[in-house]
């Protein structure tokens, strides 16, 4: 699907019919069958627009280490 894809109201509108992807709110379900949240979905979405190429280029997940910061004032 297109990153810019609008809600299923916009998809009716134009005459598409709905996604069916999402299960409930804050569910989805990928083309894999899979059920994925939709933070990650949205960050996945947003790293596939933002480099085009990660997922052909074989980055499969992209590694964060946390770091705890104690700010004293």
């Amino acid at each position: 699907e297109p990153i810019n894809q609008k809600g299923d109201k916009a998809r009716k509108r134009k005459g598409l019919s709905p996604t069916k992807r999402r299960i409930k709110r804050g569910l989805f379900r990928s083309n894999k069958g899979f059920l994925i949240n939709a933070d990650v979905n949205g960050a996945l979405q947003i790293l596939r627009k933002v480099v085009p190429n990660a997922f052909a280029d074989g980055i499969d997940g992209i590694g964060l280490v946390p770091v705890k910061l104690n700010l004293n004032f």
